[in-house]
């Protein structure tokens, strides 16, 4: 049997459950596709759906539709035009006052670990492959919850993605790392490390220089991004270092 055959119960049922997480929001669609952009529009002509306000592709449609609306929007953002626009389009629209929730669409697993897309600023990744799984109903649940959701067939390549990223560090930086991620200063980490201030001022140097960041704060959010802090862990995560 087809995945999306329209007869079948459970097909219909999900979808009727993906239709009222949908109905809470005003929609917007990114695409790189004109196709896709279009079968997008039609999707929601076809189910009457009525909060969707447009299909856009390129990042000027896309600002000027969701910065025309008051309302929080959820913009379901495709890969063909994260590839070219994605990252710097997600920072723009984090600066609105009302940003919207992100779902990005993720059509290949090489794409994802050519790009290394900073999913941490979307609230719901999810592979096209898993459409008609449940996973997009748990995707947009997660996020009706205030919590955000990465589709499970995608958690091997980001980890993959992660230890490709993670800087070689030596035992006393990353001993340094999880001071700094206790918020101390060189001062404080010399004295629990039993080290020189001057040594600690070294290492954390060291480690804004190896994680390509200006300041501490960045630094530790690298480091809880890539894996290497637990968050709210009185640690490393050992086994991801």
């Amino acid at each position: 049997m087809a995945r999306f055959d329209p007869q079948d119960a459970g097909f219909r049922a999900r979808s009727e459950a993906v239709n009222a997480h949908l109905s809470q929001w005003t929609l917007v669609g990114a695409s790189g596709s004109w196709l896709e952009a279009h079968l997008m529009t039609r999707a929601a002509l076809a189910s009457e759906e009525q909060r969707m306000v447009g299909s856009c592709v390129t990042p000027a449609e896309v600002l000027d539709l969701i910065g025309s609306h008051t309302e929080r929007c959820l913009l379901v953002m495709v890969d063909s035009i994260a590839a070219d626009h994605g990252e710097a389009l997600v920072a723009q629209l984090r600066q609105f006052p009302q940003p919207p929730v992100i779902v990005l669409l993720v059509e290949s697993k090489e794409w994802l670990r050519a790009n290394a897309y900073p999913i941490d600023r979307v609230e719901v990744v999810l592979h096209t492959h898993s459409f008609g799984s449940g996973a997009l109903i748990n995707g947009l649940a997660a996020v009706s919850r205030g919590h955000r959701y990465v589709d499970p067939a995608l958690l091997s390549t980001l980890s993959d993605n992660n230890r490709a990223k993670q800087p070689e560090l030596t035992p006393r930086e990353l001993e340094t790392l999880r001071e700094l991620s206790h918020g101390l200063t060189n001062r404080q980490i010399a004295e629990r490390l039993g080290i020189a201030e001057s040594t600690a001022r070294e290492y954390t140097r060291s480690l804004l220089q190896k994680f390509g960041c200006r300041n501490r704060t960045m630094v530790v959010r690298t480091a809880l991004e890539l894996g290497l802090l637990l968050p709210g862990a009185d640690g490393l995560n050992s086994a991801e270092v």
